[in-house]
């Protein structure tokens, strides 16, 4: 609703509710309702949040008393609710100077809105921090420009499809469906994108505005590693370009929620959380289907590896992760459990020992026991393998 009222403004009704149509129909946002997480309640604030913004910035009154107490309710959420207000403000100068409020009034509830969070900001700060010391951890600062490169389009190429379009790698272009869904879907909204910037009836200003919107959430990939459901902000200027594709070309449009309709129907078929294509309901059966009393277990996985396993396994089956026994507690941002020593030590006493590997960073296959024989390996999908090593 609130993606429409701002859009309409813009566009018009009509171009307005295809692009709020698409956004409805899209397995990107579909998925986000369907979440135990809070992205689609940041998605949902952050829409009302931009367009409560256009509203007072053109000198509604009760917009303008409302700005300030929606926006710290969005930074309440989560921290990255700041895009979101820092693009609503930036409203501001998209609308013409003999139409909008006075500029004390920016400066006033911006202010206002700085004052009001300082006393929540401690917590953010410290928030920031644990979530800095586990990315200097995983060293994730040495990837930034692998992730410029191929993070980036997949967000973009994401935004229609959510997750059932895989992570952008060398190996996906071998899985024809997952091929299509990605390509498909990424020149799509490329191609809405720029014809929009070509567009006539929109404002220079705001075009300028989009661009910033679309550019500047980006960069948090020089430093961070979000996933695109991080970052629902980029379709606000999405649905703008859509609805101006449906003013210019309708058919191209009305293909457009016709490719978010088929789209469903793989969502609907995905068996485990879309967003993470590590297969471990098939890793966990693999495990349990063949292993003996004897064998030992350990899940190299990071801090949730536990949790995954306890999910797909039941609780009280004996295995070894790093992190997630007490998955209701504060985790560590650093295990005192070294996996990959606990295998090398398992394997030297004699044992033989089941491996289950989420392969985002870190040995891969013989690199995690070398010396040691694979007895099986298997890739139920692309990030992640089962293994069992022996002597």
């Amino acid at each position: 609703v609130f993606l429409f009222l701002f859009v309409k403004k813009h566009t018009g009704r009509v171009p307005a509710l295809i692009a709020a149509l698409l956004w409805v129909l899209s397995p990107y946002s579909v998925s986000l309702g369907q979440e135990g997480w809070l992205y689609g309640t940041l998605a949902c604030f952050g829409f009302a949040f931009i367009y409560v913004s256009d509203l007072a910035w053109n000198g509604n009154k009760p917009a303008v008393f409302l700005l300030v107490p929606l926006g710290l309710a969005g930074m309440l959420i989560q921290h990255l609710f700041f895009l979101f207000l820092a693009a609503g403000f930036l409203l501001y100068f998209t609308v013409p100077k003999d139409k909008r409020v006075p500029l004390r009034t920016f400066i006033l509830l911006a202010v206002i809105m700085a004052l009001v969070y300082t006393p929540f900001a401690f917590a953010s700060i410290e928030q920031a921090s644990l979530r800095a010391e586990r990315s200097a951890n995983a060293d994730v600062a040495a990837f930034a420009k692998t992730r410029m490169m191929n993070r980036v389009p997949t967000v973009f190429a994401r935004l229609i499809p959510g997750g059932i379009a895989g992570e952008y790698c060398r190996g996906m272009f071998g899985i024809s469906t997952t091929s299509l869904i990605f390509t498909g879907s990424l020149l799509s909204v490329l191609v809405s994108l720029i014809l929009a910037f070509f567009d006539r009836k929109l404002a220079v200003s705001l075009k300028i505005w989009m661009a910033g919107v679309l550019i500047i959430p980006l960069l948090l990939f020089l430093k961070e590693d979000p996933t695109v459901r991080h970052l629902s902000i980029l379709w606000i200027p999405l649905g703008l370009a859509v609805s101006s594709l449906y003013s210019r070309f309708k058919p191209a449009a009305v293909a457009l929620l016709l490719l978010a309709v088929v789209l469903l129907f793989p969502y609907y078929r995905i068996t485990s959380f879309p967003y993470h294509r590590s297969d471990w309901r098939s890793a966990v059966n693999t495990v349990l289907f063949s292993r003996t009393e004897d064998q030992q277990l350990v899940i190299l996985a990071g801090q949730n590896g536990g949790v995954a396993w306890d999910y797909y396994a039941g609780p009280g089956t004996d295995r070894i992760a790093s992190g997630g026994e007490t998955p209701y507690a504060k985790q560590a941002t650093s295990s005192s459990v070294n996996p990959i020593a606990v295998v090398d030590s398992l394997l030297s006493e004699g044992d033989q020992v089941w491996v289950i590997h989420d392969m985002w960073g870190g040995p891969s296959g013989a690199e995690i026991a070398p010396g040691y024989t694979i007895y099986y390996h298997e890739m139920p999908s692309a990030h992640i393998e089962v293994l069992l090593f022996g002597n």
